[in-house]
C-alpha cells in the first residue's frame, strides 16, 4: 500500500457495529435538568414573597393590594418589575 492509502484508513473510524446515542449521559443530563428546575422553583417561591414585602417596606403610605384590587397598573407595572429584578437576581446567584 502506498503511504496516502494508510494515511486515509488511519484517518477513518473503524468500520463495525454503529454506536448510537449515549442513553446514560442523556438520562444524567435530564436529572441534572429536572434537579435544577426544581431548585430554581423552590428559590422563586422564596424570594416573590420576600420581594415584595421588601417592596412594601420601601414605599410607605401606599397599599399596593388595594391599588391592585383598583385596577391601578402603574404599580402592577413597578412591581412586576420589581418581582422581575428579584428574579434575575436569582437566575444570577444559581447560574454562578
Amino acid at each position: 500500500m502506498t503511504w496516502w492509502v494508510v494515511s486515509i484508513l488511519q484517518a477513518t473510524p473503524p468500520f463495525g457495529i454503529p454506536t448510537g446515542p449515549d442513553y446514560g449521559r442523556v438520562l444524567l443530563n435530564a436529572a441534572f435538568m429536572i434537579f435544577w428546575v426544581v431548585v430554581s422553583g423552590v428559590a422563586f417561591a422564596i424570594m416573590a414573597p420576600i420581594a415584595m414585602r421588601v417592596f412594601n417596606r420601601v414605599t410607605p403610605g401606599i397599599d399596593e393590594m388595594a391599588e391592585l384590587k383598583r385596577g391601578n397598573t402603574a404599580v402592577a407595572m413597578v412591581q412586576s418589575a420589581t418581582i422581575l429584578a428579584m428574579a434575575l437576581l436569582v437566575v444570577a446567584v444559581l447560574l454562578k
